[in-house]
């Protein structure tokens, strides 16, 4: 689908922009070019076989040119149905009426798409073919006369010339774009695709649609339900981490439930729930409990080597707090994360289920118990949702010594991002990097304040990046990123 203009205006979940557009939504564009192209307005019967075995395939892989969603909205004014009325008024002598005086605000936040100098943007979506799939031969011409059909993919400004055919390996790999391909367990971007039924569903919901208005009044149309939805990831992207997060209560119900300063207790909360953590995985089925869970060698050496990164992150989390017009204000810790790399989501459903109900100990004392967190929760969602922009709430602690020189500090920062799991492509590509001993943030304190966890000692600061693309949290990066400090927050 190659768009004649450079922006979409598709919308996800959330009324967020999307990009890729969702294979659901060029089967939905390819549904209306076909019932166009062989004149079924009302039932669609020529396409069917067609479109059902379309829907029924694997999640296709998507390249597409680069988008990035508007940073600014702009809104529109779009005049409500009521012509009929202010001809009315008209009639009756009432000619100061105005459909202007009838508008509904509509907020437009476009994708600007950047495609080469030399074309227009595209989106291309690649289904696996085999040689000897008879099926798709019988569907081959029928596919490719809906796609030339589509004129449109998002709203009606979005304008497109649609097109399929029979790539070879050789041709797909040449295909210029972001490859966007479906990933397994936490992924940076959900789309919805079409399954086997998605095509009925389609048209129950089209007849409900012509069937809107009748005797018995307007009944509204019931929004489609039978889709898949499924992650993707751009080939750049680093798998986000598996995680799970828990609020810390107070151990007397009667008792208001504990809060900690930041600066001076983060390392002690990250070393409480690591202690816990230990206690329920004692006798837990996996290998490596010692290097997993307390980054150490059953001799107690530190782990190292290519494996050192397959451990658990303890993650204090400081609240963030909307104070009005004051902005966020990063305050004390009430909640705290535990992050495993990508590909150890068992070990984390482990900790999930055992985790609840353990006490945080210090000095043979209970300082709180661990109550599981919803992933709803406002705050948790700034330290996981999806975004281009975060700065630190505890400061990241270097990854070698800066001997104070600007150009060196930013290649140890860079190191770090690379050390915590994301690739040298999308480092590179970060548009922008600063550092500083005050925080970014209302509420962070000094970085010199916070207190460091034993054998760490590398200077510290709070730091702001700006990625290419938005990344997907939690985010911690640095020397301190097991134990609580280089946390992440999205701006």
């Amino acid at each position: 689908m190659r768009f004649l203009q450079p922006c979409a205006h598709g919308r996800g979940d959330g009324e967020e922009p999307e990009w890729p557009p969702s294979p659901l939504r060029v089967f939905q564009a390819l549904v209306a070019a076909a019932a166009a192209r062989w004149n079924e307005r009302t039932r669609l019967e020529y396409a069917v076989p067609a479109l059902e075995w379309l829907a029924k395939q694997p999640a296709p892989t998507v390249i597409a040119s680069q988008g990035v969603p508007s940073g600014v909205k702009y809104r529109l004014y779009v005049p409500d149905n009521v012509a009929d009325k202010v001809a009315k008024a008209w009639s009756g002598g009432n000619t100061s009426a105005s459909i202007a005086d009838s508008r509904t605000e509509k907020d437009v936040r476009p994708t600007h798409l950047i495609g080469k100098s030399d074309e227009l943007p595209a989106v291309n979506y690649l289904y696996p073919i085999g040689d000897t799939d008879s099926e798709f031969a019988t569907h081959k011409e029928t596919l490719v006369t809906a796609a030339r059909s589509v004129t449109h993919l998002g709203w009606g400004v979005d304008m497109v010339a649609g097109d399929a055919r029979v790539l070879s390996e050789e041709e797909a790999a040449n295909l210029t774009g972001e490859h966007w391909r479906p990933a397994a367990g936490a992924s940076t971007t959900q789309l919805r695709a079409p399954r086997a039924g998605t095509l009925n569903a389609l048209a129950q919901k089209h007849e409900a649609f012509l069937n809107r208005l009748s005797a018995d009044g307007f009944k509204p149309v019931p929004p489609l339900t039978v889709f898949d939805t499924v992650g993707y990831r751009r080939d750049t992207e680093p798998a986000a981490r598996e995680w799970v997060a828990f609020r810390i209560t107070s151990v007397d119900p009667d008792a208001p439930n504990p809060s900690f300063d930041a600066p001076a207790k983060c390392r002690d909360v990250a070393a409480w729930v690591r202690h816990a953590t230990g206690e329920v995985c004692r006798n837990w089925p996996f290998s490596d409990f010692a290097s997993f869970v307390h980054g150490h060698t059953e001799s107690g050496l530190q782990t190292k080597g290519e494996r050192a990164d397959e451990r658990f992150m303890y993650l204090p989390l400081p609240s963030i707090e909307r104070r009005g017009d004051r902005r966020e204000h990063v305050g004390a810790i009430r909640r705290v994360l535990v992050a495993a790399p990508p590909g150890f989501g068992e070990r984390i459903e482990w900790i999930r289920r055992r985790l609840p109900g353990q006490e945080l100990v210090w000095d043979n004392r209970a300082q709180g118990l661990l109550n599981a967190l919803p992933d709803s929760d406002w705050v948790l969602r700034r330290y996981t949702e999806n975004a281009q922009t975060w700065s630190t709430v505890t400061p990241v602690i270097w990854p070698g010594h800066d001997d104070h020189d600007p150009e060196k500090a930013a290649r140890l920062l860079r190191k770090a991002f690379v050390d915590a799991g994301f690739a040298r492509a999308v480092v590179d590509a970060i548009t922008e990097l600063d550092w500083r001993p005050v925080g970014f943030r209302a509420g962070a304190e000094l970085a010199s304040r916070y207190a460091l966890p034993d054998r760490l000692n590398g200077r510290r600061y709070h730091v702001r990046v700006r990625f290419a693309h938005p990344v997907r949290g939690p985010l911690a990066v640095g020397a301190g990123r097991y134990r609580g400090l280089g946390v992440f927050a999205a701006e």
